[in-house]
């Protein structure tokens, strides 16, 4: 199962970290791991482009962790897209709940 943790401060997110397999499917054939990785990545890429930065953040096979810079906190924009990045997360983890699930830190 893949799990989606979206932390947290002053009601702005300020980092996301996910990991784990969804073992919907075989391995490249796995449709919920695609689309929960190309959600996150999508963001953290357009993120990136938008506001002209490199991405913090590791990865490794099943994990992903991203951290919003300390000076784009708050930013409109970062949490435009990290909000829409985490709807879209819900959005797969209600049509395949046994596969993925979302929890929002504090």
């Amino acid at each position: 199962m893949i799990h989606a943790d979206f932390i947290r401060r002053d009601e702005q997110i300020v980092a996301f970290e996910m990991d784990g397999h969804a073992n919907f499917a075989e391995q490249g054939a796995d449709l919920v791991c695609a689309g929960a990785t190309s959600i996150a990545f999508g963001m953290v890429n357009a993120i990136s482009e938008k506001m002209g930065i490199e991405p913090v953040m590791e990865e490794e096979d099943g994990y992903l962790y991203y951290s919003v810079p300390e000076d784009l906190e708050g930013n409109e924009v970062v949490q435009i897209l990290l909000e829409g990045m985490e709807h879209q997360l819900i959005s797969l983890a209600y049509s395949y709940p046994d596969y993925i699930t979302i929890n929002s830190k504090k």
